[in-house]
């Protein structure tokens, strides 16, 4: 015959292996019930699991202002990034107008077009700076061609 579990023994061994769950509610009081009497016999303990939970909270800060500064430079590099983009671009549009030149050349297509690819594929983080790209990058002033793939951008995540 087969034991609770499916498995062929019925040894009380096994039995109680199979009946073992952690998250039950005698399980879980008999731990409690051991924890409390563990901190009754070492006074010890209390202090030693409140340094420890003080050392791991100071640890999860340091880790979060990690983060933060992470987060930041992520931020800044992507900023110069675009600003990147729209100075060539811009760039190439002014002496291309000075020299009567046509402005839309293969070259100029592939790389707005690699700015509109960018946008797209951190759209994310896209989202979460579009404030500080829209006061400070993608202003009125930009060449409208250039102003375009933002504005397409901004149609496109909405």
């Amino acid at each position: 015959e087969k034991g609770p579990g499916g498995s062929g023994c019925r040894s009380r061994h096994c039995r109680e292996k199979e009946s073992f769950d952690p998250s039950s509610g005698i399980n879980a009081e008999y731990g409690e019930k051991k924890d409390q009497e563990a901190v009754a016999a070492d006074p010890d303990i209390a202090e030693k699991r409140k340094a420890l939970t003080q050392a791991a909270e100071e640890e999860v800060g340091h880790y979060v202002k990690l983060l933060e500064d992470a987060e930041l430079s992520q931020k800044e590099v992507f900023l110069i990034v675009v600003q990147r983009f729209i100075m060539i671009l811009t760039d190439h549009i002014v002496r291309s107008e000075q020299e009567s030149r046509y402005t839309q050349t293969l070259w100029f297509r592939c790389t707005r077009d690699r700015l509109r690819q960018t946008l797209v594929k951190h759209r994310r983080e896209v989202k979460r700076y579009m404030v500080t790209l829209q006061t400070l990058l993608f202003t009125p002033e930009v060449e409208p061609k250039i102003l375009e793939c933002f504005t397409q951008f901004k149609g496109y995540i909405a």
